[in-house]
């Protein structure tokens, strides 16, 4: 839609950049999402690239609202302005506009109104500025500000999810997340700003160089934090277990003989060793053999899964849905690496994708009103559930699992997946193929589980796997869910 290279060059030589939408799609998110990362990246800053676009994304949204709903005025010749017939229109317009939002941007490519999304860099001092041709009414301006009076009530962002009904427009919601992301992260709600008038309504956001983050606590953290030091290191027999699949000199006779003991385990691992990513002529029915097939890094990564499960389900709620996701995503992880000329990542990428989302067991285990809540946001929005977790309860599942990981034991690329897997440009250097490819696989979950599209994933991710397109992407995607479909 637009050139990132071109306006980042702008920006970071001190030249103002400006961009005028007649229509905000999720193609134009997904583009300023790309230039964010790239302007972030620029001022050391990638941990605020999340939280930045998050704010712009919200402001845009509502941006872009307000002329959809003054084009419609218009085009029914309705005054915005008179009461009765503002309190008709809405009426009217959530009916007839909200549930088509995609047909309007033809209308507004005739009208006369726009967006302009525009940026500065000027001492190390980010400005960004979203504004609209049209004027805040007296009835907006008072909703507005009530949003923003009653953020100031909330402590965090779980406070928010539980006081407001689920019948309360997301609008709301989305300025009491803009005014606590400001303050959590040490931005501070006084580098944002509304003004209005003489037809323009204007919203800027300035981002120091220099920022504290303040810490979230509450009786949610606490309670998980409890948690994670309650739940009980691996059993030693495990840990014995692994240490011999990590001794490449051990005798896989005694190893075979230790997984039969286990029904569930030796089930699994004949299956593995059955399954498409193994050629075998002969089918392989033995302990022994499926062993030799899969390999000991194969056997190890099954047996943290096992332990893992054992662990969980145990001491909390068996969560299918959970573990369904998980298990889909680690068959794409597995699949996108070996369609990728990335093989030799393939084993490590299964079983991260299979423990990817271990946090979300001991966060359903807080709130599932809350939890419910969060998430039906995050996938209404497109949000990135790290980043509302994070303002709601001041830890989110990904920082969790990667917690639990560390305690029980397992190596730093498996830990590294877990924990940056919803955000990859974080994750250390060394690390970052298999967390992109557990990032994708994940995103490509989703969108099998309608949570999700081409335009909610990171652009330079997808071209790195040649999606870079809806149509690859799709096609890629009906591939996925016939050979998943398929599996014996």
């Amino acid at each position: 839609m637009f050139d990132i290279d071109e306006i980042h060059y702008k920006l970071i030589n001190g030249e103002e950049f400006s961009l005028e939408f007649s229509f905000v799609s999720d193609e134009i998110n997904q583009d300023i999402y790309s230039l964010l990362q790239k302007v972030m990246s620029h001022l050391d800053n990638l941990y605020l690239l999340e939280v930045v676009y998050s704010i712009i994304k919200e402001v845009l949204t509502n941006a872009g609202k307000a002329i959809v709903k003054r084009d419609y005025f218009s085009r029914n010749n309705l005054n915005i302005e008179d009461p009765v017939q503002y309190r008709n229109g809405m009426h009217s317009f959530f009916q007839e506009v909200t549930e088509k939002w995609s047909e309007q941007e033809d209308f507004l490519k005739k009208s006369s109104y726009r967006v302009i999304f525009k940026g500065k860099l000027e001492n190390q001092i980010l400005t960004l500025t979203v504004q609209n041709n049209s004027t805040i009414l007296p009835e907006e301006m008072r909703r507005i500000e009530a949003r923003m009076e009653a953020s100031k009530r909330f402590k965090d962002l779980s406070e928010a999810f539980l006081e407001m009904s689920d019948n309360q427009e997301s609008a709301g919601l989305g300025l009491i997340l803009v005014h606590l992301l400001l303050k959590n992260t040490g931005i501070g709600a006084d580098k944002f700003s509304i003004t209005s008038s003489s037809g323009v309504t204007k919203v800027s956001l300035s981002i120091p160089k220099e920022i504290v983050p303040v810490e979230v606590t509450n009786r949610f953290k606490v309670k998980i934090m409890s948690e994670i030091e309650e739940i009980p290191p691996l059993p030693e027999s495990l840990n014995r277990l692994i240490r011999m699949c990590n001794n490449p000199d051990s005798n896989l006779n005694i190893i075979a003989n230790e997984i039969e003991k286990n029904l569930s385990l030796s089930a699994g691992l004949l299956k593995l060793s059955n399954s498409s990513f193994f050629s075998n002529r002969n089918k392989v029915s033995t302990i022994l053999a499926a062993v030799k097939v899969v390999g000991l890094k194969n056997v190890r990564n099954m047996l943290y899964v096992s332990g893992v499960m054992k662990i969980m389900d145990g001491r909390f709620d068996k969560l299918q849905k959970v573990w369904d996701h998980s298990n889909l995503c680690s068959y794409i992880a597995r699949l996108l690496a070996m369609d990728h000329g990335k093989g030799k990542y393939s084993d490590l990428v299964a079983v991260g994708g299979v423990l990817h989302d271990i946090g979300k067991l001991v966060l359903l285990t807080i709130d599932k009103s809350l939890f419910s809540r969060m998430s039906n946001y995050a996938n209404q929005e497109r949000s990135n559930s790290t980043v509302l977790e994070e303002i709601a309860i001041g830890i989110s599942h990904s920082t969790i699992g990667a917690m639990l990981s560390k305690k029980w034991g397992f190596p730093d690329d498996l830990v590294a997946v877990i924990e940056f897997h919803h955000r990859p440009f974080l994750a250390p250097p060394q690390y970052k193929d298999v967390v992109e490819i557990i990032y994708l696989a994940n995103m490509l979950s989703n969108a099998i589980e309608n949570k999700g599209n081409f335009y909610s994933m990171d652009r330079n991710i997808l071209k790195t796997f040649s999606l870079d397109s809806e149509e690859k992407l799709n096609k890629y995607l009906k591939k996925i869910t016939t050979l998943y479909d398929g599996q014996a």
